[in-house]
């Protein structure tokens, strides 16, 4: 038998920035704005903050209760799990099904590229002007250093961005972000 080859795994880009800096806000406008542009789109969240995402009382939750170290549920039309960390953002991808870009929400501590989130109203410091693996900025307000950056509403502009970055799907427009 010959041993299961892995699949390669689509580019993962980190959307990053301080809390109320509008990066859920963003993906939810992204995402359709890439599928519009032929790409399979998976999407990864990262908390820093203990949940319990099953629900007290539901078989999953009651049969972890009684000591199983995972469980995963299967429907018709979505999988869950509930068990320990699988360790990252990479390890989390490979749950995914075959997908063209993944955006990931969190991970801070990860080494991958990024879109950075500024709002001048939140936080002063751009992360771009330390971390070299920010790609662009959503911001309102110039960016420290030569970067393409985009206002908060420029989603279709960003997916075209992130199409050619990675040379994905089909940019539908010529316009340039600000500066880049």
């Amino acid at each position: 038998m010959a041993p299961r080859r892995r699949r390669r795994l689509a580019p993962i880009v980190g959307f990053s920035g301080p809390s109320g800096s509008g990066k859920t806000r963003l993906l939810v406008r992204l995402v359709p704005a890439l599928v519009r542009r032929g790409l399979r789109v998976g999407a990864l969240k990262h908390s820093g903050h203990p949940h319990g995402f099953d629900r007290f009382g539901k078989d999953s939750e009651r049969i972890a209760r009684a000591g199983a170290v995972a469980v995963a549920v299967e429907g018709p039309s979505a999988l869950a799990y509930f068990g320990p960390p699988v360790g990252g953002s990479r390890a989390m991808a490979r749950l995914l099904p075959p997908v063209d870009l993944i955006v990931a929400e969190g991970f801070k501590s990860e080494r991958l590229w990024r879109v950075e989130l500024h709002r001048r109203t939140i936080g002063r410091e751009f992360l771009c002007a330390r971390d070299r693996r920010i790609l662009a900025v959503v911001t309102d307000e110039p960016p420290p250093r030569r970067i393409p950056s985009f206002s908060p509403g420029d989603v279709e502009e960003l997916a075209d961005f992130l199409c050619r970055r990675f040379r994905l799907g089909r940019a539908t427009r010529a316009k340039r972000s600000r500066r880049g």
